[in-house]
């Protein structure tokens, strides 16, 4: 165990993955559930890891400040999105540092951005819907170097699936039912 993680059962994992590409298959997803006004429930799936389903049963709010007509009660969509991407990409970073043995004592990841809401006003056709940009700095202290540190941050823009999703391109399928 090092900074909490065992990694030799992430190594049996891996090997197991090496063995099976289906074993590294993660399926898993949310529903949604409008709440009134602004506010929606988000309700988690049971998570699948190849032939694996994991009971998986959270649940969350979410919900816009009031100049976006909302009562301010919980987290705006962009803050999960933030913090699910935080999330992962510290995943990430922490598990690079203990495969290099470097024993963190604090690590922290600041990640801001913007919108523009004349584009989802529809107030201007040429600003973006989205976020433009992103910008994050991890703030380390533990018997690492600076090298060590760089390099564990460079892993994370190579394996974070989180960053992967928001960094490419990625395929949105909808499906539209009416009751």
């Amino acid at each position: 165990m090092i900074n909490g993680l065992n990694l030799e059962a992430l190594g049996a994992y891996k090997a197991t993955v090496e063995q099976d590409a289906k074993n590294g298959m993660y399926n898993g997803g949310i529903k949604a559930t409008w709440m009134g006004g602004t506010k929606v429930g988000v309700k988690t799936n049971n998570l699948t890891l190849g032939d694996e389903t994991i009971p998986h049963d959270f649940s969350f709010t979410v919900d816009e400040p009031a100049q976006l007509l909302g009562a301010h009660s919980a987290p705006t969509p962009q803050d999960y999105v933030l913090g699910g991407l935080s999330g992962c990409m510290m995943v990430t970073f922490v598990a690079m540092c203990s495969m290099k043995s470097i024993e963190l004592e604090s690590v922290t990841l600041d990640i801001k951005s913007g919108l523009d809401l004349q584009g989802f006003l529809g107030v201007n056709e040429t600003s973006p819907v989205g976020f433009d940009a992103i910008e994050y700095a991890f703030t380390v202290k533990g018997n690492g170097t600076k090298a060590q540190y760089q390099e564990a941050a460079d892993e994370v823009i190579k394996f974070s699936p989180n960053y992967a999703t928001m960094a490419n391109k990625v395929k949105m399928i909808a499906t539209l039912n009416i009751m």
